[in-house]
């Protein structure tokens, strides 16, 4: 299981980068689409939706909604801000137990369409700035860094427990270790890189984006467990699903992209 999960990491590191740093910028569109596609696949099943014509129906929803965004007619501080606000609610609903009706099946459908769909947008539109492979890189490092130093410190010093009725295996010393890993590695980068106010502005936003994607995989884990499921699919080998993947980044990304619009870097 190991030997897989590893080989299986390899290879998608490294498709991810050819695409990303490739000169025309259709392979990380088509990357991230077949991406979404197959995200919104084991999304149904979350939905347990699973007619061929709702499934149908269901994709068409989801297509129209990704081919809006990307004709860029609402301007992305409002989509943005609309989704973070969203994700918002889906933490209350996550640890607070706010919220019940998202649990609807069709309200579950529309959360999935509208997160999905932007989360796709927005990482083909960051690709597009000024630098923007390394802008992406750099938001992904953000999500990384907040797990592996979450693992560490949590398997060292975890004693509380972050969510137990959703997680049991996250506490709150690993979260705390994620975060100081993200400080720890984002201080010395961005104050070298930018001027300080930039620099602060830059760190806040990685912090903050920290802290809502251990949101995001919160969330999907209370998904699968409303409806039985241990991995949001098998497409994966040894990883699970996409989405199983992508959750934290999926709820981490609004909140970069809020950051980056703030700040000016993406106008």
């Amino acid at each position: 299981m190991l030997k897989q999960r590893i080989i299986t990491a390899v290879i998608l590191v490294a498709v991810l980068l050819a695409a990303l740093f490739a000169k025309n910028p259709v392979y990380w569109t088509i990357m991230i689409s077949v991406m979404l596609l197959a995200g919104f696949y084991e999304w149904l099943r979350f939905c347990q939706i699973d007619n061929p014509i709702a499934q149908a129906l269901s994709y068409l929803l989801f297509i129209s909604a990704a081919y809006g965004l990307g004709q860029n007619s609402v301007p992305p501080v409002i989509v943005i801000g609309s989704v973070c606000a969203i994700w918002m609610a889906l933490f209350a609903f996550t640890t607070r137990g706010w919220f019940a009706f998202i649990n609807i099946r069709w309200v579950k459908l529309m959360v999935g369409i509208s997160t999905l769909a932007t989360a796709g947008w927005a990482i083909i539109e960051i690709r597009t700035l000024t630098n923007g492979p390394f802008w992406v890189l750099g938001f992904f490092l953000i999500v990384v860094a907040a797990d592996v130093g979450a693992y560490f410190c949590g398997k060292r010093f975890g004693k509380r427990k972050l969510a137990p009725s959703v997680s049991p295996g996250k506490t709150v010393e690993g979260f705390v270790g994620g975060l100081l890993l993200v400080v720890t590695i984002y201080i010395p980068l961005l104050f070298f890189l930018f001027p300080a106010g930039g620099a602060a502005g830059l760190l806040i936003t990685a912090i903050l984006t920290a802290v809502s994607s251990v949101g995001g995989d919160l969330f999907e884990s209370k998904l699968k467990r409303h409806v039985g499921l241990k991995d949001s699919s098998q497409i994966l080998p040894g990883h699970g699903g996409i989405l199983d993947r992508v959750d934290s980044l999926m709820a981490g990304l609004p909140v970069f992209a809020l950051g980056l619009l703030l700040l000016g870097i993406w106008t």
